[in-house]
């Protein structure tokens, strides 16, 4: 494997988070609309229409929350196959760095404030963690 296709393989746990936080958003979007349908009082109408579009948005929100929990359990299951690897690899500090910036979404300059390096030297290590990964995943 190589560092390129380690990155795409790590950048996936990015993404999912970024899918189910688009999918929490859409439940919350439901949630804000549901809650604001009033029924106008005209007793010359009937309730069914506005009854219908609470039903519509209960059962939408429903299919979201299912959708979520797949992709949730889609996560944990990515993250803690990645995790293994990322424990493999040596020296031990070299972990942290995919950490950070996996599964923390810290950036290179927060990292290298964290570890008191530069940028440079920051991204430097994050590439050898990279390299480290790639070398264990061809044996994993």
């Amino acid at each position: 494997m190589t560092r390129q296709e380690a990155k795409n393989e790590l950048r996936e746990i990015k993404m999912m988070d970024s899918r189910i936080r688009s999918i929490e958003l859409e439940i919350e979007r439901i949630e804000a609309v549901a809650t604001k349908m009033t029924p106008s009082y005209d007793p010359n109408k009937t309730m069914n229409g506005y009854h219908n579009k609470i039903e519509e948005a209960l059962i939408k929100k429903e299919e979201y929350r299912k959708r979520l929990a797949k992709w949730l359990v889609r996560q944990l299951d990515y993250k803690n196959r990645c995790l293994n690897k990322i424990e493999m690899i040596e020296p031990g500090s070299l972990q942290q760095f995919l950490i950070y910036y996996y599964f923390d979404s810290m950036t290179m300059e927060q990292i290298a404030e964290r570890i008191d390096r530069t940028p440079r030297w920051t991204y430097e290590l994050f590439c050898s963690a990279l390299d480290e990964y790639a070398k264990i995943s061809e044996n994993f």
